[in-house]
């Protein structure tokens, strides 16, 4: 009978664990974007160990280098974002030789680096660690330290953070290649930035925020001038390379803050949050004059201009707002192609050549 009692108990208790790692798994894989399955990750190591402060470190796949990507509990707004150089600390050690690691008393361990806790104010005492692991490479480390209650961590901690880290580096993988095959759909392949499908997203959004506060926006349309002349002249490889070299113009141009956007074959689009007309004027001009500057580098004998149209909104809808982008930036290809008519000296050369040309 007392058998019999001791294995329903033992069989209760299973059940018990198993509900809860089912519980914890279901939390995790239930989320849609990297960023909420990072933060559901340690939002439930948080609530399972109690510990003062709990971090996710992400490791740079080239130096090794570890950051504190998110950090709770304890000193967390001192922590977040610092770097742990390679193999430095314990998360360092842990990177390096890919084991979970725990230490009950840090100052009886030679491997434990005291530098964060005299930046912080905060004196570790007790951790434990465990690599976060994919296709058999470490990608970063979560680190508990300091129990709550005062108590040390010990052998069954590691072992429960051991198995719910499992289940969050799986989740992990996944959330990182579904956020990437997001990306690919959203981005233009050869000039790799975004592309016109994301830019209606985004406009709309950008479009919807300008009209519940009392922010800007501008856009910038970018047309490179007689890019079919330059496939015809030198070939798709060149007018590839165009492409390439004017998106690096334009991205270097803009600030960290604004959007570039492949539109169609040789146009682009700067979003500009928080911009007015006059601050978008400015930027089409060290656009204009970044590519100056760049010209001879694009490619001997190939001369590449740009017609830049700029608008700012001013409640329009995004059908509206692109059309009188596009009508500004046709007007300066307009006034272009007049200045060229009515500077004889410059063309008449050219007209001879190419009879028509300015019919």
């Amino acid at each position: 009978m007392r058998v019999e009692s001791l294995r329903e108990t033992q069989s209760t208790e299973e059940l018990v664990k198993l509900g809860f790692f089912t519980d914890v798994a279901k939390a995790i894989v239930s989320c849609k974007t990297l960023k909420q399955t990072l933060n559901e990750v340690m939002n439930q190591i948080g609530s399972i160990f109690c510990p003062r402060n709990w971090s996710l470190l992400l490791r740079h796949p080239r130096t090794g280098e570890l950051t504190f990507t998110i950090v709770q509990g304890t000193a967390a707004e001192e922590l977040e974002g610092k770097k742990v150089e390679k193999g430095q600390g314990i998360a360092g050690w842990i990177a390096e030789n890919r084991v979970p690691l725990i230490i009950e008393d840090v100052s009886k361990d030679s491997r434990f680096d005291n530098t964060f806790d005299e930046n912080s104010g905060f004196k570790t005492e007790s951790i434990i660690g465990v690599p976060l692991i994919s296709g058999g490479k470490v990608f970063g480390v979560i680190e508990l330290i300091n129990k709550l209650e005062g108590v040390r961590f010990n052998a069954l901690d590691l072992k429960l953070l051991t198995t719910v880290t499992d289940f969050a580096a799986i989740a992990i993988e996944k959330a990182y290649y579904q956020a990437g095959i997001r990306r690919m759909a959203n981005m233009d392949s050869l000039t790799k930035v975004y592309n016109r499908r994301y830019f209606q997203f985004y406009l709309t959004k950008e479009i919807e925020r300008t009209k519940r506060g009392d922010v800007s926006l501008s856009l910038l349309f970018i047309d490179i001038d007689d890019f079919k002349k330059i496939n015809d002249n030198f070939g798709h490889v060149a007018g590839d390379d165009v492409l390439l070299r004017i998106t690096k113009v334009v991205s270097d141009s803009v600030r960290s803050s604004d959007l570039v956007f492949r539109y169609g074959g040789d146009e682009f689009v700067a979003l500009l949050p928080n911009t007015s007309s006059e601050m978008a004027k400015l930027l089409k001009k060290r656009i204009l004059a970044n590519l100056k500057k760049t010209q001879e580098e694009i490619e001997t004998g190939l001369s590449v201009t740009l017609s830049i149209g700029v608008y700012e909104a001013k409640g329009e809808d995004s059908r509206e707002l692109l059309r009188f982008v596009d009508e500004d930036m046709y007007m300066q290809k307009f006034y272009k192609q007049e200045r060229e008519v009515m500077d004889v000296a410059e063309n008449i050369e050219n007209e001879l050549i190419e009879p028509g040309r300015l019919e």
